[in-house]
């Protein structure tokens, strides 16, 4: 019986932790995309117009975490390199958070 107990609670905390860290994935996979798609189709890649453009698509997928301000844009030899990184602090129990740290780099030659 209390095997069956512990093995319950350890698979009641792995669904808890995975419920609260699945939407912070996928707004980063969300993110991910969107810069890919930014670079591709921007037809002038101007630094005002790539912020432009990805403020578009970050509201358009309700994106919360970043903003379009926080891209950081410059050039490595001929490529052009978008890069975008935010920090997510996920409450879960009393004074325990979860702290992600997400890095999104695209380039466009």
């Amino acid at each position: 019986m209390t095997g069956f107990l512990f093995t319950t609670i350890v698979i009641i905390i792995f669904a808890l932790i995975a419920f609260r860290v699945g939407p912070s994935y996928i707004e980063y996979f969300t993110v991910q995309k969107a810069l890919d798609q930014t670079l591709l189709e921007v037809q002038n890649p101007t630094i005002s117009e790539i912020k432009r453009s990805m403020d578009r698509r970050l509201s358009a997928d309700y994106v919360d975490s970043v903003n379009a301000g926080e891209v950081i844009v410059g050039r490595e030899g001929n490529l052009i390199v978008a890069t975008l990184s935010w920090q997510k602090i996920l409450h879960m129990i009393g004074n325990a958070s979860i702290l992600l740290e997400f890095e999104v780099r695209s380039t466009r030659g």
